[in-house]
Order: C-alpha cells, then sequence, then structure tokens
C-alpha cells in the first residue's frame, strides 16, 4: 500500500493501526463500560439493603406473653330441629324445659312437638299447596291450615255472527197511491195510472212525450207516510228508456224537478236493455224486468218518483205494467 492509503485494494486488508481509530468502537466501549458500572451498583445496593433489614429484625425484641383468652364452657342445650309445617291437626304450644346447668347464659331446651327424644326431628314432606297461617289463641300461637282452591275453567270463544239482513219485502200500496208527475206538461198522453199499482201484468200504465228527443215527464208513487225504501222493481213491454229516481219527505211532490227538497237517489239507463241492465242487481236484459237498488232503507222518504228523462228507442211511449217499492 502506498502512503495514506487505508486499504489494500488486492485483498482487502486494513492498514495496521486503522480499525483501532475509528470513533465507533470507542463509543462502543464507552456504553458498555458505563453499563456494566450500573450494573454493579445496583447488585450492590441490593445486597446491602437486604443485609439491614435481617439485622433489624434479629435485634427486635419479642412481644411480650398474653395469657391465653378463657371462654365460657358451652351452654348444655340440645339444638330444636324447627317445626316441620303438617297439614295435621295443631298440636299444643311448645313448653320450655327447665334451665340447663351450664350457667346463667345456658338456653333453655325446647321439646319439640310429636318427637321422642331431644334429637333433631327430620321434617315430613308438606304438600305445597298447603300453606300455614299462624293464628293467636290466648297465650300460645296455634298454626292454622289453608288450602287454596284454584279452579279452571275453559272458555270457549265463539265467533261473533253478523245476522244476514233480511231479503226486500213489498210495500203495501193503495190503487191510488200513484200518480202523473208532469211540472212541464210535456206528456202528450197519459193512461190510468192506478194500472201500475194493480198487481195485473196485462194491464200497464202509460205516458207518450210530446217530443221523441226529451221526456221531461214522471211517476210519483205516494207511500202515505215516512218510510225507508231499499228497492224498486218495475215491469215493461217498451225497454230502452232512462230513469232518474227522486225522493222527498215531504206530504206534498215538490212542483219542480229542481226543487231542492226532491233528493236525487239514483240513475238507471237502457231499463231492461242488454247495456242498461245491471247484473249485478239480479237483472236479466230482455226479460221485462227491471230491478234497481236504491239503498239501505235508513232514510225515510214520504214520495218516490221514477223521472223519465230519455224515451225508448222505438218511440215516445214508456209503458209500466207493474210497479213495485221494497223496504
Amino acid at each position: 500500500m502506498v502512503p495514506d492509503q487505508d486499504w489494500c485494494l488486492a485483498c482487502g486488508t486494513a492498514a495496521p493501526g486503522r480499525l483501532g481509530t475509528r470513533p465507533g468502537w470507542r463509543a462502543a466501549t464507552t456504553v458498555i463500560g458505563i453499563t456494566a458500572v450500573l450494573v454493579v451498583g445496583a447488585v450492590a445496593a441490593g445486597y446491602a439493603a437486604l443485609t439491614g433489614n435481617a439485622s433489624r429484625e434479629a435485634a427486635a425484641p419479642a412481644p411480650p406473653s398474653a395469657a391465653p383468652i378463657v371462654q365460657a364452657p358451652p351452654a348444655d342445650t340440645t339444638p330444636a330441629a324447627p317445626p316441620a309445617a303438617t297439614t295435621t291437626t295443631p298440636t299444643a304450644p311448645a313448653t320450655p324445659a327447665a334451665p340447663a346447668k351450664g350457667g346463667a347464659g345456658a338456653l333453655p331446651k325446647v321439646k319439640v312437638p310429636g318427637s321422642a327424644s331431644a334429637g333433631a326431628v327430620p321434617a315430613r314432606p308438606v304438600a305445597p299447596a298447603k300453606h300455614t297461617t299462624p293464628s293467636s289463641t290466648g297465650s300460645g300461637t296455634t298454626p292454622s291450615t289453608t288450602t287454596p282452591t284454584h279452579t279452571s275453567t275453559g272458555t270457549t270463544t265463539t265467533p261473533a255472527v253478523t245476522p244476514k239482513p233480511a231479503a226486500p219485502t213489498p210495500i203495501s200500496l193503495g190503487s191510488d197511491a200513484g200518480s202523473i208527475y208532469d211540472p212541464y206538461q210535456r206528456a202528450a198522453q197519459a193512461g190510468d195510472a192506478s194500472k201500475a199499482l194493480d198487481g195485473d201484468p196485462s194491464t200497464a200504465w202509460f205516458v207518450t212525450a210530446k217530443s221523441s228527443d226529451q221526456m221531461g215527464v214522471g211517476y210519483d208513487v205516494d207511500l202515505g207516510k215516512l218510510r225507508g225504501v231499499r228497492e224498486l222493481e218495475l215491469t215493461t213491454s217498451t225497454p230502452g228508456f232512462r230513469i232518474e229516481v227522486y225522493a222527498t219527505d215531504a206530504a206534498s211532490p215538490p212542483p219542480d224537478i229542481l226543487d231542492t227538497r226532491w233528493s236525487h237517489i239514483t240513475n238507471r239507463s237502457g231499463v231492461d236493455s242488454a247495456t242498461g241492465a245491471k247484473a249485478e242487481d239480479g237483472n236479466k236484459p230482455g226479460d221485462g224486468k227491471e230491478r234497481i237498488v236504491l239503498g239501505s232503507g235508513s232514510s225515510k222518504y214520504r214520495h218516490v218518483l221514477l223521472w223519465f228523462t230519455q224515451p225508448p228507442k222505438d218511440g215516445a211511449t214508456i209503458k209500466i205494467s207493474e210497479l213495485q217499492l221494497l223496504h
């Protein structure tokens, strides 16, 4: 190696004394030396502390001797077993025995009822449903036995059944209960109004309007008193006309269909025709009959009006063979 060269470039050997002069080795040596000194000091301090405690314990004086505590002799008593609950007839109260000779603090012997000796009496099994309640009689206590009574009664719940409403029944009407209602004088000709209420299907009430475009005439039924109406049934030989049903509680029919005393109930177009008869009301188109449901019958009316607004397709004449109101 040339002067000032630290390492051999051929073999990698360091120059003599080069590794010993590195600052890293001096720092490591210093840390190791300080750690060793601290460990030695800690061991010495611990040994000194243990030695001082042992010397102080050895030099401590012995505690003064204490006289033994004399306990009172146990009382000459026989422990009494707790009375067992029983369902038999109660016996006389327990009578305490004479005090034992164990001293003034001795407890008296107690004689257990029904026992042959002073020893413990095994408890007899008691039914869980019995409960003993002490009752005071005179100077002693007499246990009384009560037996609770539990009665289980099965209850069958019957579902409430909503009664089915009775079928509608016809309202009895006189022959003079029906009349034509023509407040605007649009009827050209009309028949006997009683023919729609006579119960004879071979007869009929009819009305012919002056114009086939619009009827504007009706048939009024006087119920005689306030009554609830649920349905109406009519028989006709001129199907296809339109009805508006009105009702009022007035004693006489109002003179105008626009009078507010008329209550509009329902409409039916195409009476007894395939396009108008409602199957849900039990109608069969073409059989000459039409059934119209008006309501539950809770509302009371005096007059019921069939107001014809459109004529049949074959002319301006409407015929009603039979008319029934049902409640």
